[in-house]
């Protein structure tokens, strides 16, 4: 069924409010229990599509590069993580280690030529917030503890709060962040791939973790979207993004989900492709 009719290609600006607001109408339409106005799901126009470390099958993922060709296909937000150097540089990359070596091992300069010499450039958090602002949305996956504040201080100096949000596993980071800046969205991740079993039943059933944290939202494996999940999110007016979700018949099924508020993808051309014939 046809549903109302989005431009891509757009701003972060012009293609959807902020981050908050679109968060805030999916908890205000999950307390009034409405019912969509066309079958497939409420709201696929506005399903949030996040290129997870930019859009990988076209450039080296956390990289500038990748991130200009996740906007240029037209999602609404990147998502990339933030590791810290042994010089106190917050920088965007997602292993432990390079090369070989514990990143916080190394200053800054080093681990930029061993990026290098791999062929590509590493970029700090603070390059991607000036190439960013004003252009896309920002999903920012603290890797770490011990540097919340210094991230929160980084963030609000180039971005307004309602152009990024702050995501972790850890529900003390969250909890940090949240006491000393209130208007930062943050989101609690689930799913990590070696949790034991009692703490992947904790991941199934989250809200006290959710609670502990002050998590404003979910962001969930999507191989955690049973037993109910979804149904207690709403319950708690929990908004759930849903990572990392590559398969084409599994975004297809979430973009129509009413209850999901958006989709984190390594394929964002996929993901941005099929919510626009949804919508046309």
């Amino acid at each position: 069924m046809r549903g109302p009719r989005r431009r891509l290609g757009t701003t972060w600006s012009s293609s959807l409010s902020t981050s908050r607001e679109l968060i805030g109408k999916y908890e205000a339409r999950i307390r009034r229990k409405t019912t969509p106005k066309w079958k497939g799901g409420a709201g696929i126009a506005d399903k949030l599509i996040i290129a997870h470390r930019g859009a990988p099958g076209y450039a080296k993922e956390n990289t500038i590069e990748s991130f200009e060709k996740a906007v240029a296909l037209g999602v609404d937000m990147i998502e990339f993580d933030v590791r810290r150097t042994k010089d106190n540089v917050l920088i965007v990359f997602h292993d432990e280690r390079i090369q070989g070596r514990p990143v916080n091992d190394l200053v800054y300069e080093e681990i930029r030529q061993i990026a290098r010499n791999q062929g590509f450039d590493l970029p700090t958090v603070e390059e991607v917030l000036k190439w960013s602002r004003g252009r896309i949305g920002l999903d920012v996956e603290l890797k770490e503890e011990g540097h919340e504040k210094k991230l929160a201080e980084l963030l609000i100096g180039y971005l307004k709060d309602d152009q990024f949000v702050i995501t972790s596993f850890n529900e003390s980071s969250l909890r940090i962040i949240k006491d000393d800046y209130p208007d930062i969205q943050i989101g609690l991740l689930l799913g990590k791939s070696d949790a034991p079993s009692w703490a992947r039943i904790s991941e199934y059933f989250p809200m006290k973790r959710c609670k502990k944290a002050k998590a404003d939202f979910l962001v969930a494996h999507f191989k955690l979207l049973r037993f109910g999940f979804l149904e207690r999110a709403r319950r708690e007016h929990k908004s759930v993004f849903v990572w990392t979700v590559n398969d084409e018949e599994t975004i297809w099924k979430l973009l129509n989900d009413e209850r999901i508020c958006a989709i984190i993808t390594d394929r964002p051309d996929l993901a941005v492709l099929l919510r626009k014939e949804l919508v046309t």
